[in-house]
């Protein structure tokens, strides 16, 4: 079945593998290697078209394990036609020889690196990701359709190509769940990465992997796009299954430590997919992808606007006629009081601001600025009125809500003009005990941006200050 040829030297870089006969392909470099099988592009000669030829490795050729496994992978890939999934063409195995098999060349990078470069570059890619994951969720709520569990769900086994292409990839310890033994049997081995691993995985009780199974890997997908690391993150492998096998996960929110705001929709998504117990699991791949995409398509159907680092996106004293929810990037709120530029909070990805001059009808209270290159939705006041209005009672009690945080807020902002306006006076008074009242009067109101009369109210209201003829006068 294979052809023999001129035995060469295996250098792992090039194809030295025997291949079967009539197989008429140049080897065209390394594509990537793994513990179990080289992938090399190749050009067939007899299509005219470039593959990819995953050969397993050479030491393993005489492994019955490894050759069921890799026959195994190929079988499964085949029989699941979805876009993706990468095709497979054709398989050749041969237990004296070597086991290989044809499949798609997948142009791109993994989901792994695209959040490194991300990471490293302080670039938001959290939309990216969704839209990555929720293909993801497409092709593994196929395979479950044809019942076929994957079991090793990570970042690194899905392939993101430049022009829209998304792949679920390396299907090496996948299995047909009619296969998988019904009642409890002795525990085998595990096989899967232990920073993305169930905990009934991570015990090898095969009688209770199910779909289940996979969506918590997906949980753990998730979870890595917001905190940065595996939910299972560890110095050692031997850990990592320690962890896995206890199947307690810190929250994304307690990961990041108030370094940055994870939405909070997202984290409750994660953290139902990543329970150690799969009764409380989302039980399906469908009802995991069905709750992230109403966050994401929520998102992704508003207009959107993309405003460059320093400029306002709202400014303080305008009028409210929408509000707006970060897709991409960051922002800070300010406000100015008492002249000064006052930091209010860093915003990020997820969060909405404005909302509350569209239900009061009031100015605009801050100023939030681009601090990073910021793409928000756009959620405009009929928007907004139409969902108030979907139940009087809800309506009434945002708007109650609203116009008592701006009624407190005022007043912390005018308590603080009166502090820094009498601070001024009594500035103005150190030394003599006197000062003229109407240039004094004047720079106070332009420092503090407050009117006269309450200007005048406060100073005068201060214990020991009065007005003599044209004079403000410290006493006793």
């Amino acid at each position: 079945m294979f052809g023999f040829g001129k035995k060469r030297v295996d250098d792992g870089k090039s194809l030295t593998q025997p291949l079967p006969e009539g197989w008429n392909v140049v080897d065209l470099g390394l594509l990537g290697s793994g513990g179990m099988a080289r992938v090399y592009r190749v050009r067939d000669e007899v299509l005219g078209r470039e593959v990819a030829l995953k050969v397993l490795r050479p030491e393993l050729v005489k492994e019955e394990a490894a050759i069921a496994g890799f026959v195994n992978e190929a079988r499964i890939t085949a029989q699941l036609d979805h876009p993706n999934i990468p095709a497979v063409y054709a398989l050749a195995s041969d237990r004296k020889r070597s086991s290989v098999f044809t499949m798609k060349v997948l142009e791109g990078q993994t989901l792994q690196q695209m959040l490194e470069e991300n990471e490293a570059e302080g670039v938001d890619g959290l939309s990216a990701a969704l839209d990555v994951l929720l293909h993801i969720c497409d092709a593994l709520a196929f395979a479950h359709s044809k019942g076929v569990l994957h079991l090793d769900l990570k970042p690194s086994n899905v392939i993101v190509g430049g022009f829209g292409q998304i792949y679920l990839v390396d299907w090496g310890i996948a299995r047909r769940k009619a296969e998988l033994p019904k009642e409890p049997v002795a525990a085998s081995s595990s096989q899967g990465t232990p920073n993305y691993m169930s905990p009934e995985q991570a015990a090898g009780e095969l009688w209770k992997f199910d779909e289940r199974t996979d969506v918590f890997a997906l949980g753990g997908i998730l979870y890595r796009v917001l905190c940065g690391r595996a939910p299972h993150a560890s110095s050692t492998v031997e850990k990592a299954h320690e962890k896995a096998l206890l199947g307690a996960v810190t929250p994304p929110d307690v990961v990041v430590n108030g370094k940055r705001t994870l939405p909070r929709r997202l984290v409750s998504i994660c953290m139902k997919a990543l329970v150690a117990d799969p009764a409380h699991r989302y039980q399906s791949v469908e009802a995991f992808q069905k709750d992230l995409e109403r966050y994401a398509h929520g998102l992704s159907q508003l207009p959107r606007r993309t405003f460059a680092p320093g400029e306002a996106i709202i400014s303080e004293g305008e009028p409210g006629d929408a509000a707006y929810v970060i897709i991409s990037g960051s922002c800070v709120a300010t406000r100015t009081v008492g002249g000064q530029k006052q930091e209010l909070r860093k915003l990020t990805t997820g969060e909405l601001f404005g909302e509350a001059a569209v239900f009061t009808g009031q100015p605009r209270s801050a100023t939030v600025t681009a601090v990073s290159e910021t793409v928000v939705g756009i959620v405009d006041q009929a928007a907004l009125r139409e969902e108030m209005d979907r139940t009087s009672f809800m309506s009434l009690a945002i708007r109650t809500v609203a116009s008592t945080f701006l009624d407190l807020d005022r007043q912390l902002v005018q308590q603080r003009q009166q502090s820094q306006v009498v601070q001024g006076a009594l500035r103005a008074l150190i030394g003599s005990g006197r000062a003229e009242w109407k240039p004094l009067l004047a720079s106070l109101v332009q420092r503090s941006g407050a009117s006269e009369a309450d200007v005048t109210a406060w100073v005068l209201g201060a214990e020991g200050l009065v007005l003599e003829g044209g004079l403000l006068v410290a006493r006793g």
